[in-house]
Order: C-alpha cells, then sequence, then structure tokens
C-alpha cells in the first residue's frame, strides 16, 4: 500500500466505513501478517499512552504495576485478541459468515485509526487544548459508528442492529475477562493482598 492510498482509506473509513471494510476485507492478508500488525498496534498504543503520560502528568487510571509499559503492552494485546474472538464468536453465534481473518484485518485497522486519533488529540492537547477533549469525544463517537460498520461488513449482516447485538455481547466477554484479571493480578500487581 502506498502513502496515498493509506491516506485514502483513513478518509473512507471516517467518511463511508462500509465501503473501506469491504476494501480491506478485499485484500489479501496472510495470518502471520496479521498476528505481527496485531502486535504492532498493541505497541504503538502502548507507546502513545506512555509518550501523553510522560508529557501531561496527572493520576493514572492504572493503580501499581498495572502502569508499567510491559504489563501495559500485554494488557492492550490480550484486550485485542480477546475482542477480536469474541466479536467473531458472537457473530457467528447471531448467524454472521465471516472469518476470524475478516474480524482481525478490520479490528486491527481500527486500532491504528485509534492511533491516529491518539497522536490528532496529543498535538491538540498542546496547541488548541480546549478542541483536544471534543477530539476525544468525536473520536469515541466516530470509532464506535466505524466499528458497527466494520462488524456488519466482517459478518455480512447486512443489518446494523445485529453488529450492534454482536458489539454487546462482545463487550460484555471482555469486561468479564478484565474482571477476571483483575481479580486474579490484584494481589501481585495492585499490592493487595489477594485474601482481602
Amino acid at each position: 500500500m502506498t502513502t496515498k492510498m493509506i491516506r485514502d482509506l483513513v478518509i473512507l473509513s471516517v467518511t463511508r466505513p462500509a465501503d473501506a471494510a469491504r476494501q480491506i476485507l478485499a485484500y489479501p492478508v496472510p495470518r502471520e501478517a496479521l498476528w505481527t500488525a496485531l502486535f504492532l498496534a498493541a505497541v504503538l498504543n502502548t507507546l502513545f499512552y506512555q509518550l501523553s503520560r510522560f508529557l501531561m502528568p496527572g493520576p493514572s487510571p492504572f493503580p501499581g504495576a498495572l502502569e508499567a509499559p510491559g504489563i501495559y503492552l500485554g494488557l492492550v494485546a490480550a484486550g485485542l485478541i480477546i475482542t477480536i474472538y469474541a466479536i467473531y464468536r458472537a457473530g457467528r453465534m447471531m448467524g454472521g459468515q465471516g472469518s476470524l481473518d475478516d474480524v482481525m484485518k478490520l479490528m486491527i485497522w481500527l486500532q491504528f485509526l485509534r492511533v491516529i486519533a491518539q497522536i490528532a488529540t496529543l498535538v491538540l492537547a498542546f496547541t488548541i487544548p480546549m478542541l483536544a477533549a471534543l477530539m476525544v469525544l468525536a473520536a469515541t463517537i466516530v470509532g464506535l459508528y466505524i466499528m458497527v460498520n466494520f462488524i456488519d461488513q466482517a459478518h455480512r449482516f447486512g443489518s446494523l442492529g445485529k453488529a450492534i447485538g454482536v458489539l454487546i455481547l462482545s463487550g460484555f466477554a471482555l469486561a468479564f475477562f478484565v474482571s477476571i484479571l483483575l481479580t486474579f493480578a490484584g494481589g501481585v500487581f495492585l499490592e493487595i493482598p489477594s485474601d482481602v
């Protein structure tokens, strides 16, 4: 992919996400390359999170050792993997036709879009701070809209309602995973006695 193709695909993902999803799905990508891209997305997410924490220090949303870059990277990667599998399984349960590779392609691309949004937010935080908050809100709303369209295209539903249902089901799965992880990791990572 050339720089222009990537730029055009970014714009298309925001303006016409269903069309962007069809283009991405038509692009052949080996499974090994998808796993590499997934790890790269997690690394970039961690890098920009740590950079923003360094440039704009403040109270951390992650107490204890969870703030460490290596552990944060592991959580991001694990969360992304669980999300992909949850969307794949939930979609198949609801009659979707998408493969695991289809879901991976679209969710990984969405992660790269989020990295772009993180960069834009960081720049605005130093130039026009008031717009940074609006950027976060806009990125969240647009990100959800893109995700619903991507799920719809991945599973060939032809129904945004079904895609929203898959998003909700997969959200419950991810929340369950996070709660289990924090319950078992609490004593070690958060320095809380495990019997409390």
